[in-house]
């Protein structure tokens, strides 16, 4: 007796075949494969057990009902798959030969695709079949291939392509791959770099807006109506709106907010794979000047100086409750003029009122790597004062503020040459790191291949990661270099309004220090004279 033909029609449309008539309707081209596989199945007698759709998935995507129906296959609730073509069950040849040739077969199920005559009950059709499934994942590579170079062209004509505009921004909704300025929210990000700029950090940051009861950028895109999810954020912080540090740190670092538009951040390992990792600097798409800034220059690389040197935090007790932590007013910026080292603030001292300056690395090392090099914050806080109006008497009496000014504007130039010079480094590097990681990989491979042993291997492997480890961290210290200087150029073209600006200095401020000075080198105290050179690296 023969068994009872149970099939299973399986429909799919990928993205790019997409035309539907209403969202949220089938498309035309689904009601048509419906169409023509159920009158394949009437005409040959079979039994219709489900019709399986997926719509807008490509062949290599996570598609639920296809799951579904492997799982229906597994169970034997039918014995036949209809397919309009073999392209529509999958443009996988892993896929192809794994179910189509190997669990269809144990599991009894045979697979017709009806426009491109497969059927594995034919003999002589497996080759076909495995000729089809080749094209159809060439065909995939190359659409995949296509799809990438023009998502990087628009990339290099500075078409945003993210689904989301990042926070202090909105799509223009003439044009949704142009960012214009979210007034409201480039409000909240001026207000960090201030507050930064000011000697907060991240955490005590984001307090002040959670305080504040500033809508988080989640909260910001759901009042908007957009469908925005942050799968980062933990269900604290989405329940009750609480800003993290992690968030203030991305608004800090993002070059967006000078109008710098990044791309190509991250890439997918292959078209066959949702993999995403992180893409070599030398791959991004950068584009300069590409839409309106909410932060000035000058202040977004204070900022990156500033972050890149570690800088504590302490509590000021105010009455019954002290104060987030905050750096003290010099964090950063001393470092120890032997070892180059920063300079940690101590406890105070007896009097209860001075606070004093160590070589950190004298403290870690208990005095064996450097000596203390300790003075005390009040000394050079007025050394400070005492030079800053020296150079405001001098612009503002007229002597030498031509100099000045001429100074600064030739070092505008050999700067300008050594960051050239620091970015072909930098590059250099980049190129050293990622020969590295090949050849990491090329020993893994022999090792594959029997040619060395595992023991060789993981010598190999910690002697290039070691070498690794080392051109990164020379990478990270130009890095710094760099940022440093861009500052000093963003500076140097308005000495004169700068010290114009602050004609008269009674008190230190954040602001102060972060607008004049870029390094505080503290020599050891003389054994005779005991005397202190206190060298001041100015940002002009």
């Amino acid at each position: 007796m023969q068994k009872q033909q149970i099939a299973a029609i399986y429909c799919r449309l990928s993205k790019e075949d997409v035309d539907k008539v209403n969202a949220g309707d089938e498309s035309e081209s689904i009601q048509n494969q419906k169409l023509l596989l159920l009158d394949f199945a009437t005409k040959n007698d079979f039994l219709v057990y489900k019709v399986y759709v997926d719509e807008d998935l490509s062949g290599f995507s996570d598609r639920p009902n296809f799951k579904q129906m492997i799982m229906d296959a597994a169970e034997g609730q039918f014995n036949i798959i209809v397919c309009k073509s073999q392209s529509r069950f999958t443009r996988d040849m892993e896929l192809v030969e794994k179910y189509i040739h190997g669990l269809f077969v144990e599991w009894g199920v045979r697979f017709i695709g009806v426009t491109d005559n497969v059927d594995t009950n034919i003999k002589g059709n497996k080759k076909a079949r495995q000729i089809y499934g080749l094209i159809n994942e060439w065909y995939s590579e190359d659409l995949s291939e296509n799809i990438r170079a023009v998502f990087r062209r628009k990339m290099e004509a500075g078409q945003h392509l993210g689904g989301f505009a990042c926070y202090g921004y909105k799509k223009c909704p003439q044009d949704r791959h142009k960012l214009v300025v979210d007034e409201d929210a480039a409000e909240v990000v001026k207000e960090i770099y201030s507050l930064y700029l000011q000697g907060n950090g991240t955490h005590a940051i984001a307090h002040i807006l959670t305080h504040k009861g500033v809508p988080t950028p989640t909260q910001h895109k759901k009042q908007q109506g957009l469908k925005y999810e942050n799968p980062q954020a933990g269900v604290y912080i989405q329940k009750y709106g609480t800003w993290s540090s992690n968030s203030i740190n991305r608004i800090l670092r993002n070059e967006a907010y000078i109008g710098t538009l990044i791309q190509g951040r991250e890439r997918k390992v292959s078209y066959k794979s949702k993999k995403v990792v992180i893409a070599p600097e030398s791959d991004w798409v950068i584009v300069k000047n590409n839409h309106q800034p909410i932060i000035q220059e000058s202040d977004f690389y204070k900022v990156q100086t500033l972050i890149t040197r570690k800088r504590t935090g302490y509590k000021i007790e105010t009455g019954s409750k002290p104060e987030k932590a905050k750096p003290h007013i010099l964090a950063g910026k001393v470092l120890c003029a032997d070892c180059g080292s920063t300079m940690q603030r101590s406890g105070l001292s007896r009097d209860g009122k001075t606070h004093y300056l160590r070589c950190r690395l004298s403290a870690k090392s208990k005095r064996r790597d450097c000596t203390p090099h300790c003075i005390s914050q009040d000394k050079v806080e007025a050394a400070i004062i005492q030079r800053i109006r020296g150079l405001i008497g001098e612009v503002t009496s007229g002597d030498c503020a031509d100099d000045i000014i001429k100074t600064s504007l030739a070092r505008i130039k050999k700067e300008g040459d050594n960051s050239a010079k620091i970015e072909k480094q930098i590059f250099d590097l980049e190129i050293k790191i990622e020969a590295i990681r090949v050849n990491i990989a090329r020993a893994y491979a022999d090792k594959l291949n029997d040619i060395i042993s595992e023991e060789d291997f993981v010598s190999f492997r910690a002697i290039f990661e070691q070498d690794r480890i080392g051109l990164a961290n020379r990478k990270g210290h130009l890095e710094s270099e760099l940022v440093a200087i861009q500052i000093q150029k963003k500076t140097f073209g308005n000495i004169g309004v700068l010290l114009e600006k602050y004609k008269q200095i009674d008190v230190l401020t954040h602001e102060i220090i972060n607008d004049f000075i870029d390094t505080i080198h503290i020599s050891e105290r003389d054994p005779d004279t005991k005397e202190q050179i206190i060298r001041i690296g100015w940002l002009f």
